[in-house]
């Protein structure tokens, strides 16, 4: 049995933290699919539209409308990469959408300070893709408040080995 002396894991992206505190949506995603779970996704066609695609460059905070996350971790269109959980979402099956709650997301960079907004990076640049959560919220990256879904902010301080941290989105 593995023991955890001091932070165990966070989770895996898109993994729902705290279920009894979270209000998850079913929702078909649209094209461009997104690459993973864990992800900030916007309506496809405005509030309430046919679906929801992933935050791309030049998207702004307030077209957000939640978080991609995922049903179970061996829910996937193949089983080629389940071993390390980063598989793309079944783009022919509803997805989760989560509009309040707490989920694991991967950090790109920084260190997350608990009640500190959640840095989304608008425009790729040098190691920064389109769509990372960042710690920073200055330049680049635009800070994920006054969503369609509310206001993301950190959840605990600090991230894991693998760089996942939890966050939060309160309406």
């Amino acid at each position: 049995m593995v023991s955890y002396l001091y932070a165990s894991p966070s989770g895996v992206p898109g993994d729902v933290t705290r279920t009894d505190e979270s209000n998850i949506e079913p929702s078909m995603l649209v094209s461009p699919f997104p690459a993973n779970y864990g992800v900030a996704v916007k309506y496809a066609t405005g509030p309430g539209g046919t679906g929801v695609t992933p935050f791309v460059a030049a998207d702004t905070a307030a077209v957000v409308a939640g978080l991609l996350v995922r049903a179970a971790p061996g829910i996937s269109q193949s089983n080629t990469n389940e071993a390390s959980f980063t598989f793309q979402p079944n783009q022919a099956e509803p997805q989760g959408l989560m509009t309040r709650g707490y989920a694991t997301v991967l950090v790109n960079a920084g260190t997350p300070v608990r009640g500190q907004p959640v840095g989304i990076v608008q425009t790729a640049s040098g190691g920064h893709p389109a769509g990372a959560f960042e710690v920073a919220v200055t330049g680049n990256n635009i800070p994920l408040t006054g969503t369609i879904g509310g206001n993301w902010t950190w959840a605990a301080d600090g991230v894991d080995a693998n760089g996942f941290a939890e966050i939060r989105i309160a309406q």
